[in-house]
Formats: C-alpha cells, structure tokens, sequence
C-alpha cells in the first residue's frame, strides 16, 4: 500500500485531495507518493463505513491492461496477512486517466517504525513469522509479492499485513520503474524474476529491521553482501543466505518457516504454514473458486510457537521473560477470581494465537504466554461491566517524545489491566487488549505501575483498568474497575 515519499512530488498528488472517485470515495489526506503512484485517506459514503486507503496511478492503456487484472486477482486471495483489495477500476481527475485500487487501511508501517528505532531479535522473528505465511501461500499459487520492502509491511488493527497490489504472476513483469533498488535481487537487471527474488527483499528487510540501513549492495552484483561485524548472531547465517547473489542458492519460503519455528534442517522440507482459506478470481471471467489448503502432517508442528519446541534456554532473556510470566500468571489467577465472584459460569474463549506487533516491548513475550493469557482471561468486558473508579491519588501520564507522537495518526488506544494492594499501590500491570503498537503499549505499561489509589480497609486486592489515549496533541488517561 504505502509508497516511498519525495517531497518533489508532493504538490502535484495534494492537489486531487478534495476529488471523489466515482461519486463513492473522496479523496482526504495524502498518505504517501512517489512518482508513479499516491496513497490517499478515504471513507465510503455508506453508513458505518470504516476508513480505507485509495491508490491513485497514472494510466494508459497499455498499464491498464496490465495492471488492473491483477489487482482483481489479488482482490480474490482473502489471507489473515495479506491486505484485502476492496474495488479497482478506471477514473478521470481533472480529465486526467488514473487507475484506482481501494483496499484497507494500514495503521503504520515497518518503514515508520525504523524512522524511530530498530527491531530487537524477538520482534523480528515474529514480524518474519507472519510475512512468510503469506509468501508461502503466493509461492504456492506461483505469485510472488514483488515490491518487499519496509513500505510494504503494515500493520491493521493488532495484525501484520503485506500489501496486495503488488501481487503478480512469476512470470508477468514487474511495474516499471526508473532504478532498480536494493530490494531488487540481482537478477532483475537482467530481466528473469522467480519466487527467489522475494527471499531476497526479505533479506533486505530483516538487514534494516534489525540495523535501520539497507544492506550495502556492491557494484559488482555477483559479490555475496557482507554483514556488519555486529550483526544480530541469531540471523546472521539466514539472512546470509537470503541474499545470496545467486537465486538458486537462498532458502526456500518452506526453510525459512522451519528455521523461524526452530525445527531442524532436516525438517524443512516437509514444513508448512497452517491452513488458509482463499478465494481466487480468474480476471478473465466471473467465476471465483474457493478452496481450502490443508497442511501436512509436519505442518501441525512447524506452525508452532518456536517457544514451544525444545531447545536451549537464552541466558540473556530468559530473567526478563520469567518475570514477565510471572506477573502475566497473577494477573490471570486474580482476572479468573474476580470473574467467579460476580458471574455465572461460562466457557472460556478459544485460545488464540497473539497476532505480531511491529513496535517494541521491554520484554519480548513468548508466543506460548500469550496463547495462556488469551485462554485464561475472562472474555473483554462490555461497557455495562465498567464503572468509573474512585479518583486515582497519582495518575502517570506516559511521557511521547515529539518524534514518536509524529507518527500517530488519529489516535492509539491503549488499555492496561493492573491489580492494586490494599494500600492504593499498583502491584503488577500488564496489556489488557494487545493493540497496534508496542511502544506505546510498553510506555502505557510504565506509567500505569506508577499509578495511586485511595486505600481500602480490606484482605483482598483490585482489578482495575486504565485506559491511555495516545495522540499527536496529547495523552489522556482513566481508570475504571472492573466487577
């Protein structure tokens, strides 16, 4: 969805906002540009309609009847992490041609994030978890993504997604642009594309997650990259690997799942990603076909946590990680009595796995805590199940430098669950809804441990909640008790 900005252009896609596309979308703030295509905000004119994002290219009728076949392909894949293509077609500003493409959203950007920092080893496994579920489904159908790269990873609500109009066949051509760039893979200078190349982005990317710099592509392509002396140990073969100059020498979509679940080499080839439901559309005609793609056996364990298969214990993180069970543990135990004490027995939710957030934690959280909290904590509370607390004593207010609060678009939700003592103190707090950012969650976290409340005369604690609204203009916090 997202595009590389330059400032240059910037004047020339500003002046469409205010235009409607099709009497349906009218086109809001721009998002992002570059200078063959722009992002705007938009909104549908129906009722309840959620926000979405409009992309905007200059046409002819060569790309025309390219490109928008394709985005009516990728339209009819419906992944968990793949953003979904809602409407394309043809339009007129200004008596200008432009093809359009409606699809949803994003919240932010990988490419936003490193504006702020990198990403540590834990957070980077679980943006790479995601991602390849994704390119293991293109791979399959003989699509690759063409254009991985930070842009391009996004997240909705509280799930990673990858951007779908990039999606072609492996052997259409990509959109033509000016200079290839350090995402290409070597042999895109001379033409010959393969599912390959998408392992290559990927190598670019994980290089700037983890460095916040793209890799430093020699001028002669057939040079393997070289890797920082100080680069992350933990992805320094895979990534090695990735951006091998020759195609035929990097992992597989099928490896790399293994690699990031923990299983051994030998497994990779029977590995997969789990079952996804999709539903792909013949641009030629109407028809659409759905079908059910079912993992092998070996998929049942590659698609597991890697928290959850044996291997040896990481000195450095396991402290953290203990006392981050511990705290989540006695926040379920406390939820789970409270919930007995004022309603009738009901059956727990599923469990879930916890989706990936792209921002930091202090603490990475293992997949197979998460998957404990969302089974053992009562359902989220309903308004009616809300009251507004008694005024607090203290109330932290978390700090947002400027350059973080730059980055917020609309505003950034943020509920913590926290049990106080007797003495108005809070003893632990924890994310109560795993939102879209955890570097605002992790501020949201600090603060509300620094929280005070009025003393109650009584053996038992309280379950409380504080709510933080994070803005560009400011934060905002309350807290509420739960019955």
């Amino acid at each position: 969805m997202s595009v590389e900005p330059s400032e240059l252009l910037g004047k020339n896609w500003a002046r469409w906002q205010g235009h409607v596309i099709h009497d349906t979308f009218p086109l809001g703030r721009c998002l992002g540009y570059s200078d063959h295509s722009g992002v705007f905000l938009s909104k549908s004119a129906a009722p309840g309609a959620a926000e979405v994002a409009v992309k905007l290219v200059p046409a002819d009728r060569a790309l025309a009847e390219s490109l928008l076949p394709r985005w009516k392909r990728a339209g009819g894949i419906v992944h968990p992490h793949l953003l979904r293509l809602m409407q394309s077609g043809g339009c007129q500003l200004d008596g200008l041609p432009y093809l359009y493409v409606v699809m949803e959203y994003a919240d932010q950007t990988l490419a936003q994030l490193l504006q702020q920092r990198a990403l540590t080893d834990g957070e980077a496994r679980e943006m790479l978890r995601p991602t390849l579920d994704a390119l293991a489904l293109l791979h399959g159908y003989n699509l690759v993504h063409g254009q991985l790269k930070p842009e391009n990873i996004l997240v909705v609500g509280d799930q990673l997604k990858l951007a779908s109009d990039t999606i072609r066949r492996v052997t259409e051509v990509a959109m033509s642009v000016k200079v290839p760039s350090v995402y290409d893979p070597p042999e895109a200078r001379h033409g010959n594309t393969s599912t390959a190349g998408d392992v290559w982005a990927l190598g670019v990317c994980l290089f700037e997650a983890l460095t916040r710099r793209p890799p430093l592509i020699r001028g002669e392509l057939s040079e393997a990259v070289a890797l920082p002396a100080d680069f992350s140990p933990a992805f320094r073969d895979v990534v090695a690997r990735c951006l091998d100059p020759s195609p035929e020498s990097r992992p597989s979509v099928t490896e790399l799942v293994a690699w990031a679940h923990g299983q051994a080499a030998g497994t990779a080839a029977d590995a997969s990603i789990g079952s996804a439901a999709i539903v792909l559309l013949d641009p030629t005609t109407s028809e659409s076909t759905s079908t059910q793609i079912a993992p092998p056996p070996a998929a049942t364990e590659a698609a597991r946590p890697a928290s959850s298969v044996a291997k040896s214990p990481n000195p450095r993180t396991m402290p953290g990680a203990a006392l981050g069970a511990v705290v989540i543990l006695a926040l379920c135990w406390f939820g789970v009595r409270m919930a007995g004490s004022h309603r009738t027995s009901s059956p727990l939710p599923a469990p879930q796995e916890s989706p990936s957030q792209l921002a930091g934690a202090t603490v990475p959280m293992a997949a197979d805590v998460r998957k404990s909290v969302s089974t053992v904590l009562p359902p989220k509370p309903s308004r009616s199940e809300l009251a507004a607390s008694p005024l607090a004593l203290h109330a932290e207010i978390p700090e947002v430098p400027q350059s973080a609060r730059r980055t917020i678009i609309g505003h950034i939700k943020v509920w913590i669950r926290v049990i106080v003592d007797q003495d108005g103190s809070v003893y632990a707090a924890t994310a109560d809804r795993y939102g879209p950012s955890r570097y605002f969650q992790r501020l949201a976290i600090e603060a509300a441990k620094k929280w005070a409340f009025p003393p109650i005369n009584t053996q038992s604690r309280r379950l409380m909640q504080i709510r933080f609204d994070f803005s560009r203009d400011g934060t905002t916090g309350r807290a509420f008790t739960l019955h």
